[in-house]
Order: structure tokens, then C-alpha cells, then sequence
């Protein structure tokens, strides 16, 4: 068999067999053998939509995807994409085609130009930083270690670059399922709460990314301790669950943040805690409680102490270990805690909640299937459907939370439809729509199963609030004149390439985001500005919030 062929097999004994690609003449080789295997391939119109489909793929249904491109600009190209794997810790196969050996680079001796192959490109190098693993094939090789890699957590996207005349060449490997090796270290947990009596659970993507959901939850229902998730742990149980109260951050729900800043013991439970998450004045966030965190990447926790965020207790563990060993002590029940956050929930009026954009969102979340896929893009479309959602028990809602790329949501939707029978609802804005818009073909051609929603506000509405808040409402590249020059027809758009499921939803230009943390605000102390002060275990004038930019 040719490399080509090896390469495939090995991925396919790992469950890897859906191909998201664009070809090439570097690539031609391997794209040849796909078709000779019981893999199945999906051509994109372009190779960043390929990269962000292998992420709705894994999101949507925990199986990896592999991507293949050309050299050169086909493998620049899924950069973007690559990277939103990255910062989100999803796995990711990518496969680029690299020049024949005879023909590059390091085929010259007395020479070092800038290219010596046509479409030539140092990937490796290039890639290394946002890759668990970026390597060249320069003879055959077996690619096992480089799966170890891939399946062994914290998770992320690893990279094979093959040149043309390793892709045709015959090899006599033996074709083996990867064994990967866990950590099955069981210490044991235990975080004293003797002397609390509000303590919080904060919780993050990485119980979804370690398959831990229903062990977590199980552990908040056992100890009865209110929550609170991340953007991407936002789906893991219904929204009206008794101890849900929302989440937190600078764009968060403003009784998760009264949670966060007024308890005195927060557990962090795989969540990286960044910079959206604790606002910018981060030596505030939750400043009055000793903190537990629970996490896989040591790195992510001694970012904390360089933002002079002090956690008391680390713990350093895959969270699978965690639950299976974690015992709490504590001597008191939480119902005052949680009665004074339900009566916060129930009494809190956010102003201009009951029009425009939340209005039309609200009334879009009643109709999605119970088991619907929720994708978002980038923006304000993604603020405004975070704060809106009303998620039934078996509803997902995600879209790439740390590289946050516009354009995201229709390949990731095309992705989570590949991969699974489920409903999907694309909700995307005027603007990073069209960054991708070309892939509607890919929707019309292979019959998916995907409603788009456009929020047109016609122009870049998250930015032009910023613009408010510390550039005088001086709208320079985000009005509809200036980015676009004229109103756009979407569903006439989508109609000449086959799909009539997208509705252009028009919302008011001046549609603001509410509530919001200004920069320089602890999170408590949200726009609109709202006299809690009644509900407040710690004295506002505790936490000093500076409204000015500094």
C-alpha cells in the first residue's frame, strides 16, 4: 500500500474517517486515495471553513474530523480555524501537502532562499506554536506517536505536513489502533467548608471536554451548592435548573456576578477563568473568597497568581480523577445563599430586555427543537443569544469562545450537521455572515439540516457601542455606509444557492447589549447601573470600580 493509504487506515482503526477538504496539486495524491477507502470526504469552498467545520464536528458529537489541504496558501488558510481549536482545547487532525523533497528547500546545499518550491512554505514552523504537535514527514514513518498526542488531554489540533513523493510512496507498516495512555492516579480531594456559608461552584468547557458532565452534576446535587458556568460549560443542563444562576463575565448575567463577587468559597472546576470571564480589573474579581481550582494545565492556574487572583487550594488533575475521589467537608446547609440569588433572579429588572434583539431571541428559543444545536457566531449576535438563551435539558449551545472568530458559524453548523441528525440553528449577524457566505453551497449540496437567522443591524453594533462608551459615537468602519454601502438581501442571496431556510431578522442599528461590565468595573457593578446594595454580603464600597479607560 502507498503511504497515502496507510496514513488513512491508521486513522480510520481510530474512528477518524470524515475528511473535510479543499485539493490541491501537492494534496492530489492522498485526495486520490480517500476515494478508495471507506472514509467519507466533504469538499468546502474554502479551507478556513473546512478547519472550523472539524470543530462543530467534535463539539457536536465528540468524534475528530480530519482536514486536508494543498500547500502553500491552502494550508495559510486554515490558520484561522486551527487556532480557534487551539485557544478551545478541541482535537483536530490537519494534513497539508508540501512540495516533493527533491524540490525544496532542503534540497539546496550552498543556498537558503526564500522558496524553492512552487507553493512552498516552512508549515511546520509556521504552525508549531498553535499545534499540540506540527511535523513533517520527510520519509515513512509510523504517525501512532503523533495520535498518542491527539487523544492524550489537554486537548488541541496536531498537524502532518506530507510531501508529494512521500504521499505516492509504497510502505509495508503495520496498520495498529493507538493506545494511549491515561492518568489513572487517584488522590485523594477534599476541600474543607467548615466555616463557610456561601459558597459557589464555577464551572468551565473543560468538564465538556473531559466527558464529566453528569458526574459534575451529580456532585453540585449531592453538596446542594449553587453554580455558575462559563460561555462553555454554558449547556450542560437545562437553564432553569434549581441551582443555576447563570453566567458570569463582562457580558454575564448580573445575579452571576453579584454570585461570584459576594461568596466566600468559590470551586473552579475546568474553567481557565480568562479575561472575559473576571473583567479587566482582575485583582477584584471575587476578591473576599478563598478559591479552589481544579484544573489539567498547570499553566492556566499560575497565569491566576501573575493577575493577582489568589487561589488557596490547587489541584492538578484530570477532572475524571476529581469527581471519582473529591469529598467535601462542611456543617451547614446553603438555603440563605441560594434564597438570596433566587430573589435576586426574580427582582432584577434589566432595562430595554423586553424589546428589539431579546425580544425577537426570546421568541426564536421557543420554537427550537428540544434536541437542537445552537451555534452562534462572533459579536453582538453571540452576546445577544448568550444572555436570551433558554436551553432545555438537551440543547447544545456553543460556537469558539477563545479565538472568537467572525465567520464562525456557518461552517461550525455544517460540521454539527455532518456529524449528527439534529437540528441545527446558525445564528450569525449582517457582518461575519458574510465572511463565509460561500459555504451555502456546501449546505445546498449536501442537504443539511441548518436554519440561519441573520440579526441584521446593519453594520458592526457590538463595536459601536464600545465607540459610545470611549470614542465619542464617532462610527468610523462599522456603519452600514461605510463597511457595506447598501442593504444587503440575504435570503435572496441564499435562494441562488439553493437554501431556502435563512430569515434576515432586521433589529434596531442603536441595539445595544445590556447588561454590560464597563472597563475598569468589578463585576458587580454592571451597566446599566442597578442599586443592589440591599442583596450585598460585601460592602459595594469594598470593591473600588473605575469607570474611566485607564
Amino acid at each position: 500500500m502507498l503511504y497515502s493509504d496507510y496514513i488513512i487506515e491508521t486513522l480510520r482503526l481510530n474512528s477518524i474517517d470524515h475528511y473535510f477538504l479543499v485539493t490541491g496539486g501537492a494534496i492530489a495524491p492522498f485526495v486520490d486515495r480517500l476515494s478508495k477507502h471507506n472514509v467519507k470526504y466533504f469538499c468546502f469552498q474554502h479551507e478556513q471553513s473546512a478547519a472550523m467545520a472539524a470543530e462543530g464536528y467534535y463539539r457536536s458529537s465528540g468524534r475528530i474530523a480530519c482536514v486536508v489541504t494543498t500547500s502553500g496558501p491552502g494550508v495559510q488558510n486554515i490558520l484561522n480555524g486551527l487556532c480557534g481549536c487551539w485557544y478551545d482545547s478541541i482535537p483536530a487532525i490537519f494534513i497539508s501537502g508540501q512540495v516533493n523533497n527533491k524540490e525544496g528547500l532542503k534540497s539546496l546545499k550552498n543556498s537558503n532562499p526564500r522558496q524553492a518550491g512552487f507553493q512552498e512554505m516552512p508549515v511546520v514552523e509556521s504552525f508549531k506554536h498553535f499545534t499540540k504537535e506540527s511535523v513533517k514527514i520527510d520519509n515513512i514513518m509510523s504517525i501512532n506517536y503523533i495520535l498518542e498526542t491527539l487523544f492524550t488531554p489537554r486537548f488541541g489540533p496536531v498537524l502532518l505536513d506530507i510531501p508529494v513523493d512521500i504521499q505516492m510512496t509504497e510502505c509495508d507498516l503495520e496498520l495498529l489502533p493507538t493506545k494511549v495512555k491515561m492518568d489513572t492516579s487517584s488522590n485523594k480531594c477534599i476541600i474543607n467548608l467548615k466555616d463557610k456559608h456561601r459558597p459557589l461552584i464555577l464551572i468551565g468547557a473543560g468538564v465538556k471536554l473531559s466527558k464529566t458532565v453528569k458526574e459534575c452534576m451529580n456532585f453540585i446535587e449531592k453538596y446542594s451548592i449553587p453554580f455558575v458556568l462559563s460561555w462553555g460549560a454554558i449547556d450542560i443542563c437545562e437553564t432553569n435548573h434549581s441551582l443555576n444562576f447563570g453566567s458570569h463575565g463582562v457580558y454575564g448575567d448580573r445575579v452571576a456576578n453579584f454570585a461570584v463577587q459576594n461568596c466566600d468559597h468559590m470551586i473552579i472546576i475546568g474553567s481557565r477563568l480568562d479575561s472575559r470571564q473576571t473583567g479587566g480589573n482582575f485583582k477584584s474579581f471575587s476578591k473576599f473568597s478563598s478559591k479552589t481550582i481544579i484544573d489539567i494545565d498547570i499553566e492556566e492556574v499560575n497565569k491566576l497568581d501573575d493577575r493577582g487572583i489568589n487561589i488557596e487550594q490547587k489541584i492538578i488533575t484530570p477532572l475524571e480523577n476529581f469527581f471519582e475521589n473529591v469529598s467535601i467537608i462542611d456543617n451547614s446547609d446553603y438555603y440563605e445563599w441560594s434564597n438570596t440569588l433566587r430573589e435576586l433572579s426574580n427582582n432584577v429588572d434589566e432595562c430595554g430586555r423586553d424589546t428589539g434583539v431579546y425580544k425577537v431571541l426570546d421568541k426564536l428559543f421557543e420554537t427550537f427543537e428540544d434536541d437542537a444545536i445552537i451555534i452562534p457566531d462572533q459579536g453582538g449576535n453571540l452576546v445577544w443569544t448568550m444572555q436570551s438563551r433558554k436551553l432545555k435539558k438537551d440543547q447544545q449551545l456553543f460556537t469558539n469562545f477563545g479565538n472568537s472568530s467572525m465567520g464562525f458559524a456557518l461552517p461550525c453548523a455544517i460540521g454539527a450537521a455532518i456529524a449528527t441528525n439534529k437540528p441545527i440553528i446558525c445564528i450569525d449577524g449582517d457582518g461575519g455572515f458574510q465572511m463565509n457566505i460561500q459555504e451555502l453551497i456546501t449546505v445546498s449540496k449536501h442537504n443539511l439540516n441548518i436554519k440561519i437567522y441573520i440579526l441584521n443591524n446593519s453594520g458592526y453594533g457590538i463595536i459601536k457601542q464600545f465607540q459610545d462608551n470611549y470614542f465619542k459615537s464617532n462610527y468610523t468602519a462599522t456603519t452600514k455606509e461605510d463597511v457595506f454601502g447598501m442593504d444587503i438581501d440575504f435570503e435572496q442571496i441564499a435562494r441562488c444557492y439553493g437554501v431556502n431556510t435563512l430569515w434576515n431578522i432586521k433589529i434596531p442599528e442603536d441595539q445595544k447589549i445590556y447588561p454590560k461590565l464597563e472597563h475598569g468595573n468589578s463585576l458587580e457593578n454592571m451597566s446599566p447601573y442597578l442599586d443592589m446594595s440591599k442583596y450585598m454580603y460585601i460592602k459595594p464600597n469594598d470593591y473600588i470600580s473605575v469607570r474611566e479607560w485607564t
